[in-house]
């Protein structure tokens, strides 16, 4: 059978993608990378905003028109939430964030029958974490290592929560087995990821073991592993096991994303997270006297309810001060079924003026950066090869993104580099 797997929003998704291609490559399936030569398209979904709900309905479609006689199944945020519209408008199979792994079981069940198949968890705050198998492929230098699904903080403007489920961690056991795959497989970077990583341990046993204990012994038992990164976390989640792998491990990436969403306080409340912004510059500053070169970017929502002109000018001064290597600059989109969805909205000229701001800041922050840099040595692991340009490109430890004339592609190679203009890609 031929399958098409086709992927929308977080690096959690891209994770569950990755597990199911080798579900069905082990099954002796064929991957194509065309809807129309498919006999099976999966589509893993997103709700994180409501231009992702469209987007994933628009995919939907077109995969249904593309391939109409194939068999089409819908996973993920959206159809979590919105499993009757998925298959009305094309999915034969509709799962949500749970039953992934009865997923290729459906498929066999609606090529006997044909009958649509719609199972969702619509009660999923008391959920289990999922195992569907070890993601061991060998064909990249970068691997996504999933610990932890599900959320718990309720900010006042989120969906995750209410589609995702309840946070859980994954077996300890099981993520550093699939971690010494991983380096076994060859693979030289590993990235940490999950709904809300930092919650990572909170329900495992009495609760102590957490995500830095996780982090130090994935790299303790795996020496040879030449970079470990983090997803993004909030900066509440950050403690002493957290900071002593920062200090101890050099294979710890240096680049960690740490949500800030408001540098104003009165913002903060409202959104309903879970720290100040002192206390946020406070751990920002912990981190930078153990490394500081370290890159700290962050996301930032332009235009939430209520936000008035002094609030946001707090939110933009603050981003000066943290000096942020990127700002993710998300406009505020309200989400049918969060609090904040009850507000008044923010008029949308005052969204996109506020959303073209944060953009030009996030772009001068990020040159600052990148000149701070100049003239530095950094080891680039190599990922990517242009045929047509001959150019390699790979990534420092900081996220940095160079680029290297190479006659061959350097997939995989590590190399010291003298960070230049000359040698900074786009």
């Amino acid at each position: 059978m031929n399958f098409f797997l086709f992927c929308l929003g977080c690096k959690v998704n891209s994770y569950e993608n990755d597990l199911l291609r080798q579900e069905l490559l082990d099954s002796g399936n064929i991957e194509v990378f065309s809807p129309k030569e498919a006999d099976l398209i999966i589509i893993n979904t997103c709700s994180v905003t409501s231009t992702a709900d469209q987007k994933s309905r628009q995919h939907i479609r077109r995969f249904r028109r593309a391939c109409p006689h194939g068999v089409l199944a819908v996973m993920g945020c959206y159809s979590q939430k919105n499993y009757a519209q998925a298959a009305e408008i094309g999915g034969d199979i509709v799962i949500g964030t749970s039953f992934r792994s009865e997923l290729l079981g459906m498929v066999s069940q609606f090529l006997k029958d044909h009958k649509k198949i719609v199972k969702v968890e619509t009660s999923n705050r008391k959920e289990k974490y999922e195992e569907f198998g070890q993601f061991a492929l060998a064909d990249n230098t970068r691997a996504y290592l999933k610990i932890q699904d599900g959320c718990d903080n309720f900010c006042s403007y989120c969906l995750i929560p209410f589609v995702r489920g309840n946070s859980r961690s994954r077996a300890k056991e099981n993520v550093l087995k699939e971690a010494k795959i991983l380096v076994e497989k060859g693979y030289k970077e590993i990235v940490i990821t999950g709904i809300e990583i930092g919650f990572y341990g909170m329900d495992l046993g009495d609760g102590s073991y957490r995500l830095g204990d996780l982090l130090r012994d994935i790299l303790e038992e795996n020496p040879s592993l030449f970079r470990l990164r983090v997803s993004s976390l909030n900066a509440s989640e950050v403690d002493d096991s957290f900071l002593s792998v920062i200090r101890d491990f050099p294979a710890f990436a240096s680049h960690l994303h740490l949500s800030l969403q408001s540098g104003s306080n009165a913002v903060l409340k409202r959104m309903k997270r879970p720290y100040t912004k002192e206390e946020y510059f406070s751990t920002l500053t912990q981190i930078r006297s153990i490394r500081p070169d370290i890159a700290i970017t962050t996301d930032i929502i332009a235009g939430f309810v209520g936000e008035s002109e002094e609030e946001w000018e707090e939110t933009m001064e603050f981003a000066r001060r943290c000096c942020f290597a990127e700002i993710h600059v998300f406009p505020y989109s309200p989400r049918q079924g969060t609090y904040a969805a009850n507000l008044k909205d923010t008029p949308p000229e005052i969204k996109k003026r506020r959303t073209s701001e944060l953009l030009a800041l996030s772009k001068k922050l990020r040159q600052e950066y990148e000149r701070a840099c100049y003239g530095k040595e950094f080891s680039v692991l190599f990922e990517d090869y242009d045929q047509e340009k001959h150019i390699s490109y790979g990534h420092t430890s900081n996220f940095l993104l160079v680029k290297e004339n190479s006659g061959e592609p350097m997939k995989g190679m590590v190399k010291n580099v003298l960070y230049s203009p000359e040698n900074a890609a786009d």
